[in-house]
């Protein structure tokens, strides 16, 4: 049985962006496995921006960044579902990144050669956007290697999943049913 972590990052329930993560987890729950939601807007598990002046103080971990890397260690696959603002990840995911991927938890080094510790893990990520597909393409090549290399593989975990649904402003119902129906048999096929 799976242990699937959904992890979402848009401020409306009412967006797309939750309707994918809605789909995703009745799909694996139909299939018998477990599934938990963390929207980062709506979560008792919201985090501060990071800050601190010493490096060492990194180390003084919040409650809420620390029952978050417990799901991360319960989880065998992460689902991250986010909009693409401004060419990347929206500023709560990428906060979410930099107080939780800690040193010690996502990673660490070795005789200067770092280790993924999240390494029995498997990464999914599904992205909305407005822009075309064409357009994205010029973009989405160092994105996904953001994505997959600079995040998921550095911290350890399997890339599976990379999906993007364009023009998401400009689509139709059915073109939306059409993308749900794809995730769901992606989900189900965990």
């Amino acid at each position: 049985m799976k242990k699937i972590l959904i992890i979402t990052a848009h401020p409306s329930t009412k967006g797309f962006t939750h309707r994918i993560a809605q789909t995703f987890k009745d799909a694996v729950l139909s299939k018998g496995h477990e599934v938990e939601v963390l929207d980062l807007y709506r979560t008792e598990y919201q985090i501060p921006f990071l800050n601190f002046e010493e490096k060492k103080d990194m180390n003084n971990l919040s409650p809420a960044v620390l029952a978050t890397q417990d799901k991360m260690t319960w989880s065998t696959d992460m689902v991250f579902i986010h909009p693409l603002w401004w060419m990347g990840v929206p500023a709560i995911m990428k906060n979410f990144f930099d107080n939780v991927l800690t040193p010690g938890f996502a990673y660490k080094y070795i005789d200067g050669k770092r280790h993924g510790l999240l390494k029995d893990k498997v990464g999914h990520v599904v992205i909305t956007c407005d822009g075309p597909m064409y357009l994205f393409k010029l973009i989405f090549t160092p994105f996904k290697t953001i994505w997959n290399i600079g995040l998921l593989y550095f911290c350890g975990l399997r890339q599976k999943t990379f999906q993007v649904y364009d023009k998401s402003l400009f689509k139709d119902e059915d073109d939306r049913l059409k993308f749900l129906a794809k995730i769901k048999k992606i989900a189900e096929k965990l």
